[in-house]
């Protein structure tokens, strides 16, 4: 019963952050997507809710084995930099019990073997940047999930969700997922 209730607890709080809504001009239909409207000139497309939540449901249970480990670091790549100020501030203030680098790069500083580590690309797509691509495998980071709306053939054995971050809204419904995974005891 009570799994139900978080279940449906995510779908609605998916929907309440406009998760399911891309307004990013896509050239094809996709899988991701279930429907387009075009409101006042401008398109938005509508996500496809079970692809969304799937991969939701993936970032969860990667975030739930990476807190399990002994040794942790997690790399989060941003562009944007107010975003990065404001997940600056979050950790800051949650005081989740783990290191962390939150930068436009990879650190250049290397860690030791026994590190596990776990790299969140927002918005900044692999895709085939070799020398991106030659770092991660380089500092042994194996656990990699990606958010943005960039069509990739390749995914180097990542996690996805597809969307964009341009909206505010999208970003805190990231942070309070990793406020909810890092902050409970199950």
């Amino acid at each position: 019963m009570q799994n139900k209730n978080i279940k449906q607890l995510l779908l609605k709080s998916i929907i309440d952050s406009d998760f399911l809504l891309l307004d990013k001009q896509l050239t094809k239909s996709l899988r991701y997507t279930k429907s387009v409207a075009n409101i006042n000139d401008s398109v938005l497309f509508s996500l496809d809710p079970i692809e969304t939540l799937k991969s939701i449901k993936q970032l969860i249970r990667l975030l739930q084995f990476f807190k399990k480990q002994n040794n942790k670091f997690l790399h989060i790549l941003v562009e944007n930099k107010q975003y990065s100020k404001i997940i600056e501030s979050f950790f800051f203030k949650k005081k989740l019990n783990l290191s962390y680098s939150i930068k436009d790069s990879l650190n250049r500083e290397t860690l030791p073997a026994i590190t596990n580590q776990f790299l969140f690309l927002l918005t900044q797509p692999l895709h085939n940047n070799k020398q991106l691509i030659k770092k991660v495998f380089d500092k042994n980071i194996f656990l990699i999930n990606k958010v943005n709306a960039k069509l990739e053939t390749n995914n180097w054995g990542t996690y996805k969700i597809f969307n964009d971050l341009n909206d505010f809204k999208k970003l805190i419904f990231l942070l309070i997922l990793l406020d909810k995974v890092f902050n409970t005891d199950k």
